[in-house]
């Protein structure tokens, strides 16, 4: 018998702080939760407080998401702060899966945040189901919004645990003392649970009176059909997240990518939009990216992005190791690249002796205002990015790829309102998969950029095989996890590791075939 996890950490909103079993939630019991002090709306802040952290941290920048942008070739950097560096280094190295490794947040801090949240998702839905009450500070009834909300926390956690590592826990209940339980689950079977619990969230809206969001999560403004939108478009990306590579990709079949394009289907009808309230809600990964210190962009869009903008085919894939070389901007047809990125002559915090061939003249630059500050999204009033609707037509039209259905993958792509069409003035592509892939590595990389979650593009790369040879298509259990469950210490990536297979028999390290350079 394994246990997979244990910590010790301070249950979110209440004083006292336990020691969890991830393998064994009934070690931190509901009975455990009623001897602290439990006020009438207990539920709602439970909720209220795990909803935001599964959603903030599903854009996350600092611990893991500038870790995947730059495994993605999407932000480039060579600063060691969380050995963020690591990730970007050409060739690619294997990942540093050790306790002492300075960025070793890249595998213990999503894994941790997004268990907590999924485990007190479980307390509030028992609660809820023994008949507690869940009512707001007023003493107003909002058990079925709370239960939308819990089940809502559910799916992003094992959605996002599912997508990142190739191994976990679907804990989906108290079990009381039950003891150790054998382990682990595959990351298919956790997103599968993930999109179960989406369809719950969608069950429990339906049913609800009404649903105000913006009561759980300051600025996110959403009513009962919004959030069923909202929860639609989170399964949407999430599923698709699965496969590791393209050949996973394709054999995955036809009832997996017409499920996609069900859920992208029912998603938002426009740009799920925050503006800014004090303590409320911002895109963490647009923050970072906003960002300019040493005269420069903190953390630069990757070369790439020009690279794919560029109309007259000489733009270079790496940056000039000559220092004497600065690149001109890149002369592009997309109206929408000058409004999207900033071009700066500033390198900033990038160094020549940790590779000149990472270098970049663009900042992202599309989520900041005018004004003397370019970072804005913590300014009163100002956008912060949930969820673009963009990001479903992309979703559209790939999953029509996958099924055969080239026609229809384009003309999503060539349609008036599509926004490369619309905004950018791009002419209209042909009803080839070649091109569809294309432009759909274009679009995530141009339109959706760092605003579609801390792992887009990364993940839409790895199933088109896209990555750079001996990329990690997926992160390991950390290690002060596996010490605890006697199994061997492992890693994933690196040049020496491409095509390599996981556990499930999964692409765990990009093989190169296909890949965009």
């Amino acid at each position: 018998m394994k246990k997979l996890l244990f910590i010790s950490f301070c249950w979110l909103l209440l004083a006292s702080c336990e020691k969890m079993q991830f393998d064994d939630p009934g070690t931190y019991t509901l009975e455990e939760a009623s001897d602290s002090t439990i006020t009438p709306d207990y539920y709602f802040k439970l909720a209220a407080g795990n909803f935001q952290t599964a959603l903030f941290n599903s854009n996350d920048a600092y611990y893991f998401g500038t870790g995947l942008a730059s495994l993605a070739d999407q932000t480039t950097v060579t600063n060691r702060v969380q050995e963020w560096w690591d990730f970007a280094k050409e060739p690619r190295i294997s990942l540093n899966n050790t306790q002492s490794y300075t960025g070793v947040s890249h595998f213990s801090y999503a894994y941790d945040v997004f268990y907590k949240a999924n485990l007190n998702a479980n307390i509030i839905i028992e609660g809820l189901e023994s008949g507690k009450k869940g009512v707001d500070a007023t003493g107003r009834d909002r058990t079925q919004e709370i239960y939308a909300i819990a089940y809502f926390i559910k799916a992003i956690s094992q959605g996002y645990l599912g997508m990142l590592y190739d191994r976990g826990v679907v804990a989906d209940k108290n079990l009381a003392l039950a003891g150790a339980i054998a382990l682990p689950d595959s990351y298919k079977q956790l997103i599968e649970s993930s999109i179960s619990y989406f369809d719950k969230a969608i069950t429990a809206a339906n049913a609800a009176s009404s649903i105000t969001l913006a009561d759980f999560y300051p600025g996110v403004v959403a009513d009962k059909t919004r959030f069923i939108q909202f929860a639609n478009s989170m399964a949407a990306r999430i599923l698709a997240s699965l496969p590791r590579d393209k050949a996973e990709a394709t054999a995955i079949g036809s009832t997996f990518w017409n499920k996609v394009l069900a859920y992208a289907n029912a998603g938002l009808s426009s740009d799920f939009i925050s503006s800014f309230v004090t303590g409320g809600y911002y895109n963490y990964h647009v923050h970072y990216a906003l960002t300019e210190a040493g005269g420069g962009p903190y953390l630069p869009a990757d070369i790439k992005v020009a690279y794919m903008a560029d109309k007259t085919g000489t733009y270079p894939n790496a940056y000039p190791l000559d220092e004497s070389v600065i690149l001109a901007p890149v002369q592009t047809d997309d109206a929408r690249f000058v409004k999207y990125f900033k071009y700066v002559t500033n390198f900033g915090y990038l160094r020549v002796d940790r590779g000149r061939n990472l270098f970049s003249n663009y900042k992202h630059n599309r989520w900041s205002q005018a004004g003397a500050n370019p970072n804005t999204t913590r300014i009163l009033g100002y956008p912060n990015p949930v969820f673009l609707l963009e990001e479903l037509r992309l979703l559209r039209s790939e999953a029509k790829m996958w099924l055969g259905d080239v026609t229809g993958a384009a003309a999503e792509l060539n349609s008036a309102s599509a926004e490369r069409i619309a905004i950018g003035g791009l002419p209209a592509i042909a009803a080839t998969e070649a091109a569809v892939r294309r432009t759909l590595h274009y679009e995530y990389a141009i339109s959706i950029d760092l605003a579609g979650g801390a792992a887009n593009p990364w993940t839409f790369m790895r199933r088109n095989n896209l990555l750079q040879t001996g990329t990690p298509t997926q992160l390991p259990i950390p290690e002060q996890q596996l010490l605890l469950t006697g199994d061997q210490i492992y890693t994933f990536g690196g040049i020496g590791a491409a095509g390599a297979k996981g556990m499930w028999g999964e692409v765990s390290a990009a093989s190169g075939e296909g890949a965009w350079r």
